[in-house]
């Protein structure tokens, strides 16, 4: 299932509907997270920039193809790009010192996801942290990728990476 033409076409109400469980979601895994002043944030699937509204200090790129990348701009938070399109169609030379998939894995298609997983990996910098949720109804188990932490928060089961430039991608 494509789930862009549905963000797209709840966008208007997606706040009112999950602000509440997506805030306490991104409050959680950024507690279970160290983020230092100036890192360069990713937000994969951001949605309505809930994580940007909670880090306006950090420079952050918002990667996400619905509707909702409108609802980012119009909030106009400053250090905050958005890119409007998929994480497969997300270009970057760069790294990020934090890297967020929160909620996302379970709308990308079965056939794309690793390559989305081993891209998230590769944007995370050395040093760097990759944090993921997926819907614990999804079944999307990524403990086999040797994550630092795991656990479940809301609906979600999350994962947490750390790149210490050795073991990050085995």
């Amino acid at each position: 299932m494509d789930s862009i033409p549905y963000y797209s076409a709840i966008s208007k109400s997606y706040e009112r509907l999950y602000e509440r469980e997506q805030e306490n979601k991104i409050r959680f895994l950024l507690s279970r997270i160290e983020i230092k002043e100036g890192s360069r944030i990713l937000d994969v699937g951001a949605g309505s920039g809930i994580l940007e509204s909670l880090l306006p200090e950090n420079k952050i790129i918002a990667v996400e193809p619905s509707d909702m990348a409108d609802i980012i701009l119009k909030k106009r938070l400053r250090n905050v790009s958005v890119e409007k399109k998929r994480i497969q169609d997300f270009d970057y030379d760069g790294k990020f010192d934090v890297v967020f998939c929160v909620t996302v894995l379970q709308d990308i298609a079965e056939t794309e996801r690793s390559g989305v997983i081993k891209k998230l990996f590769g944007l995370t910098a050395k040093n760097g942290q990759l944090v993921i949720s997926v819907l614990k109804v999804s079944k999307i188990d990524l403990s086999g990728l040797n994550p630092f932490e795991s656990g479940y928060i809301e609906n979600d089961r999350y994962f947490i990476f750390l790149n210490d430039g050795k073991s990050f991608l085995s």
